[in-house]
């Protein structure tokens, strides 16, 4: 093993790589190779097969291997269809994971960057798979909700759930104001100013048909004039969902968001329960599938994760859910098919009323007068940290980036044993801590956000390029030599 170190930067933009590109302290991964330099010569790293020879070298854990490409199971469903090749697809995952580690070795790669928020698609996640098992420290960029697009180095060694801010100062950008305009933004009862607008073509059900039947036109054409090659990289072939898989999740979506609008209460039933029955906890779902209940959520990856995580807390009472307005989308500009159907049927709702739980509007905002009724529960969600940039409590059961904030609370300090659920009067903090926490936290140590990354929308400027170039510099530079303990 060489005993230089090295950086390895995942699939970067190709301004990145003429930049960084010649460099023998970085590697570049693209196009299923490594590419490495030294003293300006090049050599390239296919990953495909692990060295036969290396495995019986007990360099790497094959149990832990396989179980860790099996804990994306949630990630498979999202992305892959024809389930029946599940474990084809696993078995040619592990045989990439295993070269991919073996290659991060042979490089001393110390650690990776990830031009992405967190590893939610199938080849990101068995990257990171492949860092852990190296010992390499993975590197992400979070896309900040506040501020004019900021992004946030975080790192994360064995797994999502010792993910934390890098803390390294990269730039002169300070957060206060932002902070503060975003907090206001709340209280005015604005939507965040950064989360894609719901309607139009995007909520429309024949739009979807169309743009199915315009998706798979296309595919024929490009079949028939012998522009698709079959895949030949042992990962590429994995399936996404076809035509008939793609209109039953479409038809499953329209059949359980029908049922769920024929179940929810009136506001004024809402508010009548709450006034007879509070305290009350309520559960703001999530968007699904989407990255912030899986990846982020860690071990819980459903709403039905959660009501159960309450229920084994020791909570009894009702439990008030409200659907996410995106759960309407059916065809994003920026995602494609939004696949909720994967994630919502008539039979998710009738387990959850199985559990104890009341629908609301999916547009239902309780006013101020119930903040001392109604106690918010959420895996990732924003709403923590509205609440903590307004000194309230909220109970989080995920992996966020904002872990640690003030007001962020766990499952079972809320709705155990003396949990302060039970208190209204423990709901509240200091209505400045927030602020200062996450003004601090973020203070001089973002980069500016020109690839537009979780933004899908590139800054246009020159001078905006420079910083990120230069910022991106400072944040590789700044990794000091590590000793590599693989887990």
């Amino acid at each position: 093993m060489e005993k230089r170190q090295r950086t390895l930067l995942i699939e970067p933009y190709p301004y990145v790589r003429e930049l960084f590109g010649g460099r023998d302290d970085i590697a570049l991964y693209a196009d299923k190779a490594v590419v490495a330099f030294d003293g300006g010569s090049q050599s390239s790293y296919a990953i495909s097969h692990p060295d036969a020879d290396r495995l019986a070298s007990g360099e790497v854990d094959l149990d832990d291997a396989k179980a860790r490409i099996r804990a994306n199971l949630p990630l498979y469903y999202r992305w892959m269809g024809e389930s029946d090749a599940y474990e084809d697809n696993q078995r040619s995952f592990l045989l990439f994971v295993l070269g991919f580690a073996e290659t991060l070795r042979r490089l001393n790669v110390t650690h990776a960057v990830f031009f992405t928020g967190v590893a939610h698609h199938v080849e990101y996640a068995l990257i990171e798979t492949a860092c852990q098992l190296a010992g390499v420290r993975q590197v992400f960029l979070y896309p900040m909700p506040f501020g004019k697009g900021r992004l946030l180095p975080v790192v994360q060694d064995h797994s999502i759930a010792d993910r934390q801010p890098l803390g390294t100062e990269l730039s002169d950008v300070h957060f206060e104001q932002d902070v503060l305009a975003y907090r206001d933004n709340f209280l005015s009862r604005g939507v965040p100013k950064q989360n894609e607008t719901i309607g139009g073509s995007a909520v429309s059900r024949p739009y979807a048909y169309f743009k199915l039947a315009e998706r798979e036109i296309k595919g024929l054409i490009k079949r028939l004039i012998g522009r698709a090659p079959p895949a030949t990289h042992l990962i590429e072939k994995r399936k996404g969902y076809g035509l008939t898989a793609t209109l039953r999740i479409i038809n499953r979506q329209k059949e359980a968001l029908d049922y769920y609008l024929s179940q929810a209460i009136s506001n004024e039933e809402a508010e009548r329960l709450i006034a007879g029955e509070a305290p009350l906890p309520i559960l703001y779902a999530h968007y699904q599938p989407e990255a912030s209940t899986f990846p982020e959520g860690g071990a819980v990856v459903d709403h039905l994760d959660v009501v159960l995580a309450m229920r084994k807390a020791g909570y009894g009472g009702k439990i008030l859910y409200k659907e996410h307005p995106g759960s309407w989308i059916y065809f994003s500009k920026i995602t494609g098919f939004s696949l909720v159907g994967i994630a919502r049927s008539r039979e998710y709702y009738l387990q959850l009323q199985s559990l104890g739980c009341v629908f609301l509007q999916p547009r239902y905002r309780p006013g101020d007068d119930l903040l001392r009724k109604v106690f918010p529960v959420t895996i990732t969600g924003s709403v923590a940290v509205e609440r903590s940039l307004t000194g309230w409590r909220t109970c989080c059961l995920g992996e966020p980036w904002f872990k640690g904030a003030p007001g962020v609370t766990s499952v079972l300090d809320c709705f155990g044993p003396d949990g302060l659920f039970y208190d209204a009067g423990r709901w509240t903090i200091d209505p400045d801590a927030g602020i200062m926490w996450f003004s601090s936290l973020l203070a001089g140590r973002t980069l500016t956000n020109y690839p537009g990354i979780g933004t899908g929308r590139r800054l246009d400027s020159e001078e905006s390029r420079q910083e990120f170039l230069g910022q991106l510099q400072g944040l590789v530079t700044s990794f000091a030599p590590v000793e590599m303990v693989p887990q």
